[in-house]
């Protein structure tokens, strides 16, 4: 974990998470999870190549915390407010912004990356959780159910993922991304039957 660069994620993604929770509705909701999809493909495709390629790809990555240049904690904290923003907005978690940026952006490994992640992760979510519950927006018993299943596997897929070597690692992320891409991809509109249509019943 780099916690130096964590703080500074969290600088930002907390101020986006808050922002994002309170423009639900004022945003052009379709539009924007397009963009996030595509986004999402074209990271998805550059990690899955990374993989495959990692002497090319992914030589020189920091596998360790290391002192960025001062821009770079700004461009970081950009980051954050940019990705918290988005995960506010869309309830996508921040980790599947974060880690291909960290990765692509600043050179850090997958696995150095991933760890980072989580740390800034745990603020960003309570604030846009909490900023979600004040509105209305939060099912408590569902979101209970869902964290006691994930603890475990969380654990298993933490182990998981630190005996794989970082290539592995680049692919299965990538193929995640792939993944997410098409559940946030807008679904087709059901289309809207006019009242009474073949339903024996008379319009009004």
């Amino acid at each position: 974990m780099d916690f130096a660069v964590a703080f500074f994620l969290v600088i930002g993604s907390t101020v986006g998470a808050y922002l994002g929770a309170r423009l639900i509705g004022r945003v052009p909701e379709r539009s924007l999870k397009v963009v996030v999809a595509v986004v999402l493909v074209a990271v998805a495709l550059d990690e899955i190549a990374s993989g495959f390629l990692p002497g090319v790809l992914l030589a020189g990555h920091h596998s360790v915390p290391v002192q960025l240049a001062a821009g770079q904690y700004v461009l970081i904290v950009a980051a954050g407010l940019l990705f918290g923003t988005l995960s506010g907005i869309t309830g996508v978690g921040g980790g599947i912004f974060i880690v291909p940026t960290l990765v692509i952006g600043f050179g850090l490994s997958h696995h150095l990356a991933q760890g980072t992640s989580l740390v800034a992760i745990l603020p960003t979510a309570a604030v846009g959780a909490f900023t979600h519950h004040r509105r209305g927006n939060v099912d408590v018993r569902a979101a209970a159910w869902i964290g006691v299943a994930g603890i475990p596997t969380a654990l298993a897929g933490a182990f998981l993922a630190l005996s794989l070597p970082q290539s592995a690692l680049a692919v299965l992320f990538g193929l995640l991304l792939l993944f997410a891409a098409s559940r946030i991809w807008p679904k087709q509109d059901q289309p809207i039957s006019q009242p009474g249509a073949g339903s024996g019943f008379p319009s009004h």
